[in-house]
C-alpha cells in the first residue's frame, strides 16, 4: 500500500470577526486568574515571595538582584564570585534567568528583587497562555476555543506545581507554543520565506537559551519528534519540503550561534560549571500514579491526594485525569490529522517524562523505559524528564481547542469537563522574604552561620541579607550548581571545619554532650585559606546562641560585635565600620 499523501498546503484558520481583540481579552483574563491565585502576596508584594518553599524563591530573587546590580555597576552578570568565593558560580548552570533579569530590572531597581520575582511569577503563566492562544491561530478557528485552550495550558497542573515550588524558570513556558507555531508553518502551511522563518526560530531558541536551557533542550527534542511524526505520516510532503527546510535550518543555526553562542560556551566549557552528572537520572522521573491522581493543588479530587509520589512537590504536576484521557480517545477517533498528531506527540512526551524506569506511588518497578536512550546525550542527559510534561499539557490544550472548535457537541462537552477537572484549588502559598538589616561589610569576604544550604525551607536565607547589602560583600557559601577543585558537582558550598565546629557546639549544648571538641586553629586556617575576613553569626529562634558564639570567638580570636539580630567577628583588621 502506498503511503498517504498530504493535501495541498493549507492556509491559516480564518481570523475571528473583530480581528485580534480576543488576544487582549485573553491577556486580561489570564492576568486576573494569575493574580487571584497569588492573592496571598498582594498585600506584601515586596516582602513575601510566591511559593510554598523559600530557598528556590530566594535563589531566583538573588539572580534577579544580581543581574540588575551588574547592569548598573558594570560587573559580569554571568560569572560571579559573590557566592562560593573564591571559585564563583556560572549563571547558565543556575537559576539566573538572565533574560528575565534584564526585562524585570526596572522593577528590581525600584520596588526590589522580591517584587520583581513576584511580577515574574504572576506574568509567566499569563504570557505562556497568550503564546498558546497565538500558536493555535492556524489550527483552531474559534477565538473562544483558543482562549479556553490557552487557559488550560497557562494554569495546568504542571504550572501550578512549579508555581508553588517557586520555579520562575518553568512557569515561563513560552517556547513550546512558539515551536508548535513554527512546526505548523514549516510542515503544514504554505512555506514561504524559509530563511526568515528559520531566523525567527533561531531567535526564539536563543531567547530561551538566556532563560532556561532545560526547556530549550526539551523544546528541540520535541520539535524533532513532531517532525518525525509528520514525516512518517506524509513522507512525500517531507521530501518535497526538504530543500526549504534545509534553508530554514541553516538560518536558524546561524542566528542562534550569533545570539546564544556565548551561552552555549558557558554551559559546555565555561568556568565553575559542574563536571559530572548532577543527580541520579531517576531523580526527575514522573510517577505513573500522578497521571490519574491529582495533588492538593487541583480543586476537584475524586480521591484524596496520595501520601507519596516520585519527585519533590514541584515535580508532581503530571495529572491528566479520566476526563482528559476520554477527551484524547475521542479526539483520536472523531477528528482529523491535527488531533491525531497532537495526541501522538503528547503520548511520546508523557512516556519520556516517566524517566528511565517506571515509578508507581514513589516505588521503583524495575521496568525500563525509553528515556534510557538519551542518558548519553550531552545536555539532554541533564534534563529532568518529568519536565517534558509541559509538552503533554500543550497537547491537551490543542485537543481541547479542537474539540470546542470542530467536534460534535458531545465531544465538546467532554472538553469542557476536562477543563473543569483541571480547575486550580485556592492552594498557592507564599513565604516570608524578609532579611535582617545588612551590616556594613563593604569589600569583605564573609562566612555565615547558619551556613547557606540547599534546604528548601530557609536554607538560602543568608543570601537575602547579601542582597539587602547591595552585594557589598562576598560569601564563601552559596546555593548553586557548580564545582570546585575537590568536588566535580556541588549544590551548595562544601563544609569547612569552622562550620563543623559550629554544628558541634550546638550538638554538645543538647543531647550530644561528651563529643570531642574540634580544632579551633584548624578551623581558623580553613577560613583564612578561603580568604574570609569576617564571620557573621545570626542567632536562630529557639536556639541558645552562646555555644556558637563561644566557638566563633575561639576561631577568630575576636570578642565579636553585637548588631541588631546578628554578631560580627572580624578575622583581620580590614573590617570597615
Amino acid at each position: 500500500m502506498s503511503a498517504p499523501s498530504l493535501p495541498a498546503p493549507v492556509p491559516a484558520a480564518p481570523a475571528a470577526r473583530g480581528g485580534h481583540g480576543h488576544l487582549g481579552l485573553a491577556a486580561l483574563l489570564y492576568l486576573a486568574i494569575s493574580l487571584l491565585l497569588q492573592h496571598r502576596v498582594l498585600d506584601d508584594f515586596a516582602g513575601s515571595a510566591i511559593g510554598r518553599v523559600s530557598t528556590d524563591a530566594t535563589g531566583f530573587t538573588w539572580w534577579l538582584a544580581h543581574t540588575a546590580h551588574a547592569l548598573t555597576s558594570g560587573a559580569d552578570p554571568l560569572v560571579t564570585d559573590l557566592q562560593h568565593y573564591p571559585v564563583g558560580v556560572n549563571a547558565l548552570w543556575n537559576t539566573a534567568v538572565p533574560l528575565l533579569g534584564v526585562l524585570l530590572a526596572p522593577v528590581t531597581l525600584t520596588a526590589g528583587p522580591t517584587a520583581a520575582f513576584n511580577v515574574g511569577m504572576v506574568l509567566g503563566p499569563a504570557v505562556s497562555g497568550m503564546a498558546a492562544v497565538a500558536a493555535l491561530g492556524g489550527i483552531v478557528r474559534s477565538p473562544a476555543a483558543r482562549v479556553v485552550a490557552g487557559a488550560l495550558y497557562a494554569f495546568s497542573p504542571f504550572v501550578l506545581a512549579h508555581l508553588q515550588a517557586g520555579h520562575l524558570n518553568l512557569v515561563w513556558a513560552v517556547l513550546p507554543p512558539v515551536l508548535l507555531a513554527v512546526a505548523h508553518r514549516l510542515f503544514v502551511r504554505d512555506l514561504r520565506r524559509p530563511w526568515l522563518l528559520g531566523a525567527l526560530t533561531g531567535l526564539a531558541l536563543a531567547l530561551q537559551a538566556w532563560l532556561y536551557t532545560q526547556t530549550l533542550a526539551i523544546g528541540v527534542l520535541m520539535l524533532v519528534v513532531l517532525a518525525a511524526v509528520l514525516a512518517a505520516r506524509y513522507p512525500r510532503r517531507a521530501v518535497d519540503r526538504l530543500p526549504a527546510l534545509l534553508r530554514a535550518g541553516t538560518s536558524c543555526l546561524a542566528v542562534y550561534a550569533v545570539l546564544a553562542g556565548y551561552a552555549m560556551y558557558l554551559v559546555l566549557a565555561g568556568p565553575a560549571r559542574p563536571r559530572g552528572p548532577l543527580r541520579s537520572p531517576e531523580y526527575g522521573s514522573a510517577d505513573l500514579a500522578n497521571t490519574l491522581l491529582p495533588t492538593w493543588l487541583t480543586a476537584i479530587r475524586p480521591v484524596p491526594a496520595p501520601a507519596e509520589m516520585q519527585g519533590n512537590l514541584g515535580e508532581q504536576g503530571g495529572y491528566l485525569g479520566v476526563a482528559v484521557l476520554v477527551l484524547v480517545l475521542l479526539a483520536v477517533s472523531a477528528c482529523g490529522t491535527a488531533a491525531r498528531v497532537a495526541a501522538v506527540v503528547g503520548a511520546v512526551a508523557w512516556l519520556l517524562a516517566l524517566g528511565p524506569q517506571l515509578f508507581v506511588g514513589a516505588e521503583p518497578t524495575g521496568v525500563p523505559l525509553p528515556w534510557r536512550v538519551v542518558l548519553g546525550v550531552p545536555l539532554l542527559a541533564e534534563v529532568e524528564p518529568v519536565r517534558l510534561q509541559v509538552v503533554v499539557t500543550l497537547a491537551v490544550a490543542v485537543l481541547a481547542g479542537l474539540a470546542l472548535d470542530r467536534f460534535p457537541r458531545p465531544v465538546a462537552l467532554v472538553a469542557i469537563l476536562a477543563a473543569v477537572s483541571w480547575l486550580p484549588a485556592d492552594a498557592q502559598r507564599s513565604t516570608s522574604a524578609g532579611a535582617p538589616a545588612p551590616p556594613q561589610l563593604t569589600g569583605q569576604v564573609v562566612e555565615t552561620w547558619p551556613r547557606v544550604t540547599a534546604d528548601w525551607y530557609g536554607g538560602a536565607d543568608p543570601l537575602r541579607t547579601q542582597i539587602a547589602s547591595g552585594f557589598g560583600y562576598r560569601l564563601t557559601g552559596g546555593y548553586f550548581l557548580g564545582s570546585d577543585a575537590d568536588h566535580p558537582v556541588l549544590i551548595e558550598s562544601p563544609w569547612n571545619r569552622y562550620q563543623a565546629g559550629a554544628a558541634w557546639s550546638e550538638l554538645v549544648a543538647g543531647p550530644w554532650r561528651g563529643l570531642p571538641p574540634p580544632d579551633a586553629d584548624a578551623a581558623a586556617r580553613d577560613l583564612r585559606g578561603s580568604g574570609v575576613t569576617v564571620v557573621l553569626v545570626v542567632p536562630q529562634p529557639g536556639r541558645d546562641p552562646a555555644p556558637v558564639l563561644d566557638w566563633t570567638r575561639r576561631v577568630t580570636g575576636s570578642a565579636g560585635v553585637a548588631l541588631e539580630g546578628a554578631w560580627l567577628f572580624p578575622l583581620a583588621a580590614t573590617l570597615q565600620r
